[in-house]
């Protein structure tokens, strides 16, 4: 193709320009050995054209060239290659692959009005990340190994090589992703048996929901376990502190009838008001004393009884009759007859026991009146005593404050932590699912290899590039070689 040169080497040091026409008609230097030599008289080399030098092997126009005259070989490789691509892939076994997909739900079931222990995640992306990424941990995975029996020989985890060669292989197999900004998580499981990957995916799907599920029922039955904890050592201050107040009221004397008052002032006030009355029947009995000693007349005292009063009355009606017996014998007999000395002399007798009686009477007085007094007195030393007692309690009611503040405050504490303890302890014993399987692996009846219709295009275009590839490398080693 004129105006459209490459490069050739005919000679170290020295540079040609050749154009297509050359390189399909190579000169006999070129050709193999094979095809007949002919004498052609040698020819100069065309001045070269302007513009700057390419190399042949990049040019469009000669790559083109080289692939039209080379068609056949190119086919050729190009269909050893697909078919060699195709029959494998068809014949290398692909592992099946089984899906379980699992939903986090992010609400909480309000069966109480006790608030969880752990709550769900809410709207919470990272959480959901992270719980993900536990599929993938070595303690969750030697775990599944363990259950699923996908150890050498079925045996526990040692750490020995065959058991980490087996960790590897089943880290490679077992993936899990979210399914977009859902909350459902896709966990698949890959091996060479359909129904061992459906199993292996649903032991680990099961495996990640119990994990999920347990850790929010672990974290209610550990608060179960330290608020038991926490109660007995409340229970055991609540106790202390009671007897701390019990003891203290004990020492001190204080008694309490009421929220406000103390048996003390109880008996204060009650002692106050005997004693108010006493006062008064102590200042009316001296009054009545007083009196009957000074002026010789009587008061008759609540003490006394009717017939002691009517008893006086008896005795001075008599000795009235009799003055007036004695007046009218004067009167009729004279001052010295004998009868009016006899009734002199009963009037005497009479008078005899007036005086007899009214100093029985002034007795009583004064005894009631000593009585009374004394009982005054005792009050007086009583509300005393009384006085001294309650000014000894009010003073000690200080620190017995501080003891019920502590032993009402421990009290109240620990019936918060009971209550708490019971509705946690309960709230352990309902299901918790809010990890569960939405839907469970089966096993497929596929395997994972591509479809041979989208397969076979790509190696045949695969096919075609390599051997043109191929075919421009042997090219240009036949071309360095032919120089």
């Amino acid at each position: 193709m004129p105006g459209r040169p490459v490069r050739s080497w005919n000679a170290p040091g020295k540079r040609e320009r050749l154009s297509a026409r050359d390189i399909e008609n190579p000169p006999a230097a070129a050709r193999p050995a094979v095809e007949e030599k002919e004498e052609r008289p040698p020819r100069e080399a065309a001045p070269p054209p302007p513009g700057p030098p390419r190399d042949g092997f990049f040019d469009p126009r000669a790559l083109l060239a080289l692939i039209l005259r080379r068609d056949l070989t190119i086919a050729v490789i190009a269909a050893v290659f697909s078919a060699l691509a195709l029959a494998a892939i068809y014949f290398i076994p692909f592992p099946f692959k089984a899906s379980a997909i699992v939903f986090i739900d992010p609400r909480d079931e309000k069966v109480t009005l006790q608030q969880e222990v752990l709550p769900a995640i809410g709207t919470d992306a990272a959480v959901l990340e992270s719980m993900v990424r536990v599929v993938g941990s070595d303690g969750f995975l030697i775990d599944l190994l363990e259950r699923l029996k996908l150890l050498p020989n079925g045996a526990s985890w040692t750490g020995s090589v065959d058991d980490l060669k087996a960790l590897a292989k089943f880290r490679k197999a077992v993936t899990a992703e979210r399914m977009g900004a859902t909350y459902l998580v896709e966990i698949s499981a890959k091996d060479r048996s359909g129904a061992e990957a459906a199993r292996i995916a649903n032991g680990v799907a099961t495996a990640f929901a119990e994990t999920q599920n347990g850790s929010r029922s672990r974290a209610t039955e550990n608060a179960v376990r330290t608020l038991s904890d926490r109660l007995v050592e409340i229970r055991s201050k609540v106790n202390a502190s009671e007897e701390a107040v019990a003891r203290f009221k004990a020492d001190n004397n204080i008694v309490y009838l009421d929220e406000q008052n103390t048996v003390q002032t109880r008996q204060l006030s009650d002692i106050s008001q005997q004693l108010a009355a006493i006062k008064s029947a102590a200042e009316e009995a001296q009054a009545r004393y007083d009196e009957s000693k000074a002026t010789g007349t009587y008061t008759r005292t609540p003490g006394q009884t009717d017939e002691e009063s009517e008893q006086l009355s008896y005795l001075r009606r008599q000795r009235a009759a009799l003055m007036q017996q004695r007046d009218q014998q004067t009167l009729t007999y004279g001052p010295r007859h004998p009868r009016l000395a006899e009734t002199q002399h009963m009037i005497d007798g009479l008078d005899a026991q007036i005086a007899q009686q009214r100093q029985r009477m002034v007795g009583q007085l004064k005894s009631e009146r000593d009585v009374n007094a004394e009982k005054q007195a005792q009050l007086e030393n009583q509300v005393r005593e009384l006085a001294k007692s309650i000014s000894r309690t009010d003073a000690a009611k200080v620190q017995l404050a501080a003891l019920e503040r502590e032993a009402t405050a421990n009290r109240e504490l620990y019936q918060q932590l009971l209550s708490r303890n019971k509705e946690t302890y309960e709230l352990a014993l309902l299901p918790n699912d809010n990890v569960r399987i939405v839907s469970a692996a089966v096993a497929p009846l596929v395997s994972t290899r591509p479809p041979m219709i989208l397969v076979a295009p790509a190696v045949v275009v695969l096919g075609i590039i390599a051997a043109i590839f191929l075919v421009v490398l042997m090219e240009l080693k036949s071309l360095r070689r032919a120089r």
